[in-house]
């Protein structure tokens, strides 16, 4: 009876390990099965993830196909020792060369690349670190074509590497501005005949109305005076403007020449000072010339500085309704600086580099004197630079302005002049 009743026991024992066994490896299965769809999900979740990234990377090759097969910019692309590595069919198109023509070739060898006023060429700044700036985005060159005819290009570069060799390279994408500069050239020359060919019959008309003005032909009743006085204001203004637009002209084509001589500043001043006389008598600001009879001896152009200066102090009165001007003259080390500080309207802090620029005015100028044409300070500032000088401004809007004009004693040769 004891035999039967541990048999029976241990058979229960060993029944109860299976059952234990098989609800483990249920559990087991189980957790196995849920652990290998949660995978199957993530990799199902991943290679789709992957589908989509081709497709988009196909997608974006296809679109850069588009842009470099159909661009009509050119994209060139160099190694380290600048032999072409990539010639767009854009380049193709701007040089008259083919791909298989121009790959392997040194660049500067097969297109001459010029620079613009004796600047750097391209191949040789595409590896530097870009210096562009937003005042001026691209690199000005011009190229030599298969037939030999000289392109004007602009061009922006950046540095890539290889991702196989690890080498750098270059990439340059360039524009065949040839066309533009041609258009800009035709309106330069339009502005000079125009002006030029206005020149003679205003001057007619500036005379006759001086004469009638002066009473020699008989005398005015008070509205004929007037008409005249505004035939005769309207005149001059004329005139001033098509001598500007000359004076641009000349600059823009660069044929503006200095006479150079030995110039005493406060010689100068006093010239300027006599010139402005009466709009310093009419104006409400007190105009005041301070140290401007030191004798500190520059070299330039006499009549051209001298219109310069006339240009600042003007502005300065004319944007001064109240208050003061002050003109100075100073001696800083190889320098000579001719500083014109006003309490005027002063020049918004976003607009202070825009000053210069041709035609630009504030919207502040325009509405203290709507005729103005933008062009004095355009002038002076290419006088200025012209003598290797710099033209500054310090404003604070509705608190006045100061101008810096700073001159070199002594001419550079580089600069040119004659």
């Amino acid at each position: 009876m004891a035999t039967i009743f541990v048999a029976t026991r241990s058979w229960v024992l060993a029944q109860s390990l299976i059952n234990y066994i098989l609800y483990a490896s249920a559990v087991i299965a189980v957790y196995y099965y849920l652990a290998n769809r949660s995978l199957l999900s993530e990799s199902e979740k991943k290679s789709q993830q992957l589908l989509r990234e081709q497709r988009e990377l196909k997608n974006r090759q296809k679109t850069i196909d588009l842009i470099y097969n159909n661009s009509a910019d050119g994209i060139l692309i160099l190694d380290q020792d600048k032999r072409i590595e990539e010639f767009s069919p854009g380049m193709e198109k701007i040089t008259g060369y083919d791909k298989n023509e121009a790959i392997g070739h040194i660049a500067q060898q097969l297109l001459k690349f010029r620079g613009h006023d004796e600047g750097s060429i391209l191949p040789d700044l595409m590896f530097t670190v870009a210096g562009v700036n937003a005042n001026r985005p691209y690199i000005i060159n011009s190229l030599t074509s298969k037939d030999g005819k000289i392109v004007d290009i602009e061009a922006s570069y950046a540095l890539i590497s290889d991702s196989k060799s690890g080498q750098a390279k270059s990439m340059a994408i360039i524009r065949d501005v040839s066309y533009e500069k041609a258009l800009v050239e035709r309106d330069k020359e339009f502005i000079a005949v125009t002006s030029h060919q206005l020149n003679t019959p205003l001057s007619i008309i500036r005379g006759y109305t001086s004469l009638l003005l002066g009473q020699k032909k008989g005398k005015l009743n008070s509205t004929q005076k007037e008409y005249l006085d505004e035939m005769h204001l309207a005149c001059q203004k004329m005139v001033a403007l098509t001598n500007n637009l000359l004076s641009i002209s000349r600059i823009e084509q660069n044929k503006i020449k200095l006479n150079i001589s030995d110039i005493n500043l406060s010689d100068l001043m006093a010239e300027v000072g006599k010139s402005l006389s009466e709009k310093i008598k009419s104006a409400k600001a007190k105009v005041d010339f301070k140290n401007c009879d030191q004798n500190i001896i520059i070299s330039g152009d006499s009549e051209k500085l001298a219109q310069a200066v006339i240009n600042i102090i003007d502005n300065a009165i004319k944007y001064t309704p109240d208050g003061s001007v002050e003109v100075s003259v100073c001696d800083k080390d190889n320098n000579a600086v001719i500083m014109v500080k006003d309490t005027g309207i002063g020049i918004p802090a976003d607009k202070i580099d825009k000053i210069g620029n041709r035609f630009f005015r504030t919207q502040e100028a325009i509405n203290i004197d709507h005729k103005g044409t933008g062009l004095g300070v355009y002038i002076t500032k290419s006088i200025v630079d012209k003598h290797g000088g710099k033209l500054e401004f310090k404003s604070n809007k509705s608190k006045g302005t100061e101008v810096i004009l700073t001159l070199p004693k002594a001419l550079n040769s580089k600069l040119g002049l004659s």
